[in-house]
């Protein structure tokens, strides 16, 4: 199977005449290869077809037998809920999810047409044949980019509060399975880790788990986050946070606008990733990232 082609980071963005540049999307990497019917792999090598019922039709959009490098991508564009499809396996939940949270699968890159290996060819070419030969329906599409303008594509993106670009340089050919210079990553969310002060009271479809952490940095709260967690996620932090209780709360300008659940003894910790610091000190756009750290 295909090893997709990674990329290295840079720090800054950048604009370029022999670089192109593309959305960074948050979702699942994906080979596709479209072939009488339609195989997903993941990044790993395993298939996940069977997960995203709703692509099972891409075959049909392309003019000939090909192999697609691309990103499969939740239709409200939030990690969390593609991150609840990929968890499950039961024929039934993945039928229901498929209606309530649909993806979409944008492909960036064509590795084979009509059997005939592209890796070889520049990336500007491999784009004009992607798009020659692959239609984009509400289920799959090819994802679009502009040439030589990386800085105003990145103050977009930032602003609206997404991912961050991909730097492709046009010249460079298709890697497989390592990691590349000529395609770089600019993120425009940082990441670091953060001391988990306590929890919030969930409602609704949270109201046996909790709504959100409240996290602090230095021993200043920087204030709670509540997405990018599944129902799992929710369990196990719930678990591991219980018997950490606490009645006090020593962080500085703790401002919480909503119903503390508990406090916690500042034991553990969570990665988060978020969008900078508002004029209150508090995390802008930050969303759980999987991890809860001694």
């Amino acid at each position: 199977m295909i090893k997709p082609m990674l990329a290295e980071t840079a720090q800054e963005p950048f604009d370029g005449v022999e670089w192109l540049f593309e959305l960074k999307l948050d979702g699942v990497r994906a080979i596709a290869v479209l072939d009488g019917d339609t195989k997903l792999y993941a990044r790993s090598g395993a298939s996940i077809t069977h997960k995203f019922p709703e692509l099972a039709g891409m075959h049909r959009q392309a003019s000939k037998l090909c192999i697609l490098d691309g990103e499969i991508v939740a239709s409200s564009l939030k990690f969390e809920d593609i991150q609840r499809r990929i968890h499950k396996e039961k024929a039934l939940d993945i039928r229901i999810a498929s209606r309530r949270s649909p993806v979409i699968y944008y492909a960036f890159d064509i590795l084979y047409l009509d059997r005939a290996s592209q890796m070889g060819l520049r990336l500007i070419d491999r784009k004009l044949k992607l798009h020659s030969h692959f239609v984009g329906d509400c289920s799959a599409r090819t994802l679009g980019f502009q040439q030589r303008d990386g800085v105003s594509l990145f103050n977009k993106v930032r602003e609206a509060g997404l991912e961050g670009i991909m730097a492709k340089e046009i010249a460079s050919d298709y890697v497989e399975g390592k990691r590349s210079p000529s395609w770089l990553k600019v993120k425009a969310f940082q990441e670091d880790t953060f001391e988990i002060h306590g929890l919030t009271r969930g409602e609704n479809a949270r109201s046996n788990t909790f709504a959100s952490l409240i996290l602090g940095k230095g021993g200043k709260y920087v204030g709670c986050v509540g997405s990018g967690f599944d129902e799992t996620t929710l369990r196990v932090c719930l678990e591991k946070l219980s018997p950490l209780k606490t009645d006090k709360c020593q962080l500085e300008g703790l401002a919480v606008d909503r119903e503390v659940l508990f406090f916690t003894e500042p034991k553990l910790s969570c990665e988060v990733r978020y969008l900078g610091y508002g004029s209150d000190g508090h995390l802008r756009f930050p969303s759980f990232r999987l991890k809860v750290a001694k």
